[in-house]
């Protein structure tokens, strides 16, 4: 019997590592097609045969994909594909400065006649990433952390290949410089003020600025690109959980998730860390060490602010932590860690 007279629909749905929906690309017999904006698609394939599915030849699983061989029979129900996650957001929202650059651009595009760029939440979680990262890696480059496009699709963005995302990156101590260096770059300024973009995410982290002004244009899954939307997403209490005492702190998970801000200054051996709490209720602890060493420190708090020092008496990368011990209603978190280089 011919295999064709084999084939049988199979539902293939790709997600990443954490779980969330991934548009990609999925190749099989027949060729490469694209999964709808909520990383689903439908093949007609046989016993054997072999599928695969990717974000891009830029992503970490590369242009091959991660592979699938159908089994006999073919399974009735969807089947899940996997793909390597990159790092999640710490702290997407907009802060002040975040809330500044934003009204400034779209003030410009006014000026232009053109639509106000609206935050949306998975380009904001995209940019938060990139900018922690560039800021922890030293790097300074659109394809520190693979491309745009896969963080985009890595954060929810519902469209295959990430279509209709763009980026400007500044490396500027104040937000009012950040501004001036894009203005004075006709390729960054002209991407900021595009006729067809109407939404983007905006991040800082230290000195370094990312902003995304992107087009969520027609798709299958509009909600996706989050118009609108800060990008913080609440932890779900598991239902086995049962309901939440009051008269505990929130464990991991439960209550509301707080709103930290981080500041790392260092000159020479000499580290001061400031820790806002911007929105939550709860203690903060911060811990510096490398390997098993762990670095001494003189830590004060004032209202929402801890504002730590220490002294790192070897060369090399020490790892710092942040930690937040929630109160009644607000979850407990650990921040991504954050790393310096002594030398």
């Amino acid at each position: 019997m011919p295999a064709a007279a084999l084939a049988s629909p199979l539902t293939v749905s790709v997600v990443n590592g954490r779980g969330m929906e991934q548009a990609s690309r999925v190749t099989d017999s027949a060729g490469t097609r694209s999964t709808n904006g909520h990383g689903r698609v439908t093949l007609d394939v046989a016993p054997g045969e072999q599928i695969s599915a990717t974000r891009g030849a830029a992503a970490p699983e590369g242009a091959a994909g991660v592979s699938y061989t159908v089994p006999s029979p073919v399974p009735a129900g969807p089947v899940r594909l996997t793909l390597p996650a990159l790092p999640d957001a710490v702290a997407p929202a907009h802060d002040s400065t975040e809330a500044w650059m934003l009204a400034r651009v779209n003030e410009e595009r006014a000026a232009l006649g053109r639509a106000a760029l609206r935050q949306s939440g998975s380009l904001n979680r995209a940019a938060d990433v990139y900018s922690r990262h560039l800021l922890a890696t030293g790097q300074f480059s659109h394809y520190a952390l693979f491309d745009p496009w896969v963080r985009g699709v890595d954060q929810g963005w519902p469209f295959p290949g990430g279509s209709g995302i763009g980026e400007v990156l500044a490396l500027a101590p104040t937000k009012e410089s950040a501004l001036t260096a894009w203005r004075g770059s006709s390729g960054h300024w002209t991407l900021l003020m595009g006729a067809g973009a109407n939404v983007t995410g905006v991040a800082r982290a230290g000195n370094i600025w990312v902003m995304t002004p992107s087009t969520c244009g027609a798709t299958d899954a509009p909600e996706r690109c989050e118009i609108g939307q800060s990008g913080e997403r609440t932890p779900a209490r598991p239902p086995s959980a049962g309901p939440a005492d009051p008269r505990r702190g929130a464990g991991a998970g439960a209550g509301k998730r707080a709103r930290l801000r981080v500041r790392l200054r260092r000159r020479g051996h000499r580290l001061v860390i400031g820790v806002r709490l911007v929105e939550g209720r709860g203690t903060l602890r911060v811990v510096v060490r490398q390997g098993t060493r762990r670095a001494s420190l003189s830590a004060r708090r004032r209202r929402n602010l801890l504002r730590a020092t220490t002294f790192l008496p070897y060369d090399g990368r020490w790892k710092v932590i942040v930690r937040f011990k929630g109160k009644a209603g607000w979850a407990d978190r650990r921040l991504a860690p954050r790393w310096v280089r002594v030398r």
